[in-house]
């Protein structure tokens, strides 16, 4: 898994992985004493650690917000000794939204590794005769979360560059090393650019940007493929303005697989939106043939497949490290970079294709063994990505992974993964990972407080009541936030910021 793999293989461990399995070993015998201690003296012990008048400080600000005190939980502790210093309904499960991905993304790096690499590589099987390859063209997909066009660019120029310049039989797309599915959560808008497919086989965040003018030509609307350097058309994702009002200002016109648009007639004269790709492998395949093209390469029309046995590499393009795009995703949250994190750590685990649901349930089981003094009641996520109304787990259980996270990950350390936020008028600082849905908000992490000590915390508002109302009427044709939902949001990060910045000056 890391270093301690390479002690079983024989070989000299270094000097800091040595140390870190000695800080392990001494974490793990601390967890036993404390343990025992919890048996012979009860409870009592964790609770006296707190601090009563800080507690009740924190409590009284929640009852005086419009907050109902069941809608708000926190749990606290100093790393240091980990004593408790603040909890509010530390065990009541939450709606976790994107805080989800700290799970994830900490155990696919020490599942994986911070250097764990994805591949991307094309493959021939026949014979080349004159720049000709009689046989088939293989693109394979190994679930890069951050795969580009202009990765896909550099891989057109390569092949280019091995002598091939027709393919004389059939293009394929082998997306099989990961579950296909055309959105992560079918209970969110069909629109909305963070709901896209996932594939082994992704590019660009599987998003494309849509323009329209229809004062210069009312069918010049067009869907492309975008990256740092350009943008490229793409003919396989049609788009076209509906003869009557749809039901949405973007709305699909087949199945959620089907990347087929139909605009509304009332959105403005010209424009530009974002919308999720459903059929990944499919597109990523057309982008890279209209490149190959470019270079003088001519292929097929793309058609779904399986590598051919026997079949050799061209072209190999290998991702950025993991630890990279981790803190990529911790920063930026994008939903389907963390799931595929997850599916792939849950592969390594099991050495099976998994369900998003299954794969996040693997998951979950592997933290329940690497903490299997801890309480995981109630803890249960639909996702990797937190995209789910319906995924549980409560503020003890965060602080948990974040505590076992403090230290290396795989190699990786997960604090400084985390996106800095600093406090104006305090002299500390966090890092954290946020979540945010309609009625459902977090924020966990580290806080570096003006003392000088660190504490690891998780605080979550949820009104379960209104996010099941929004459920029982959803319409996957609205993507837009109600005003209400605005407003509950705003007053949730205001005692948020109030709670946490207390705790970085008090403690």
């Amino acid at each position: 898994m890391f270093q301690s793999n390479r002690l079983i293989a024989g070989m000299t461990a270094p000097v800091s992985a040595s140390r870190a399995m000695e800080r392990r070993w001494l974490k793990q015998c601390a967890v036993a004493l404390v343990t025992a201690l919890f048996f012979v003296t009860g409870p009592a012990v964790a609770e006296d650690a707190v601090n009563v008048d800080s507690t009740q400080a924190d409590v009284a600000l929640v009852k005086a917000s419009k907050f109902a005190p069941d809608d708000v939980g926190y749990f606290v502790i100093d790393l240091a000794d980990n004593r408790v210093v603040a909890e509010h309904n530390a065990d009541r499960p939450f709606i976790p939204a994107s805080v989800a991905k700290i799970p994830a993304v900490a155990a696919g790096l020490e599942i994986l590794g911070s250097d764990y690499r994805f591949a991307t590589t094309v493959l021939a099987d026949g014979e080349i005769t004159d720049g000709v390859l009689s046989g088939s063209l293989t693109l394979r997909g190994g679930g890069d979360p951050f795969l580009s066009s202009d990765d896909l660019q550099t891989m057109a120029k390569a092949l280019a560059a091995s002598g091939i310049k027709k393919v004389e039989g059939s293009f394929h797309y082998d997306a099989s090393a990961l579950i296909e599915v055309p959105q992560i959560n079918d209970m969110q808008p069909e629109a909305a650019g963070y709901n896209t497919g996932v594939s082994a086989l992704s590019v660009n965040f599987n998003r494309v940007r849509l323009n329209w003018n229809r004062g210069r030509d009312p069918s010049s609307a067009f869907a492309a493929a975008i990256s740092e350097s350009r943008a490229l058309p793409l003919d396989g994702v049609a788009i076209a303005f509906a003869a009557e009002e749809p039901p949405g200002p973007f709305v699909r016109a087949g199945t959620p697989s089907e990347d087929r648009w139909l605009l509304a007639p009332s959105l403005p004269e010209t424009g530009e939106d974002w919308l999720p790709v459903g059929d990944p492998s499919l597109v990523t395949a057309e982008v890279f043939r209209a490149l190959a093209a470019e270079e003088g390469v001519d292929l097929p029309d793309p058609t779904p497949g399986v590598t051919p046995e026997g079949a050799r590499a061209l072209v190999n393009h290998d991702s950025i490290p993991l630890g990279e795009i981790a803190s990529g995703v911790l920063h930026y949250s994008n939903n389907l970079s963390a799931e595929l994190i997850g599916l792939a750590a849950s592969q390594r685990l099991t050495g099976r294709r998994l369900t998003l649901k299954d794969s996040a349930t693997a998951l979950g089981a592997w933290w329940k063994l690497r903490r299997p003094e801890a309480d995981w009641t109630g803890f249960a996520v639909e996702n990797h990505s937190g995209l789910s109304s319906r995924s549980r787990t409560t503020p003890r259980q965060i602080v948990t992974m974040l505590e076992e996270s403090s230290e290396l990950m795989g190699g990786a350390d997960f604090n400084e993964l985390l996106k800095q936020i600093q406090w104006k008028g305090v002299n500390g600082w966090a890092r954290v990972k946020t979540g945010t849905m309609s009625y459902a908000r977090g924020l966990a992490g580290y806080i570096n407080t003006e003392s000088g000590s660190r504490l690891a915390f998780a605080i979550f508002f949820n009104d379960v009541e209104k996010r099941a109302a929004l459920d029982d009427a959803f319409d996957r044709h609205v993507r837009a936030i109600d005003g209400a939902s605005r407003s509950w949001r705003n007053s949730a990060l205001r005692l948020e910021e109030t709670l946490t910045t207390g705790w970085a000056k008090r403690f």
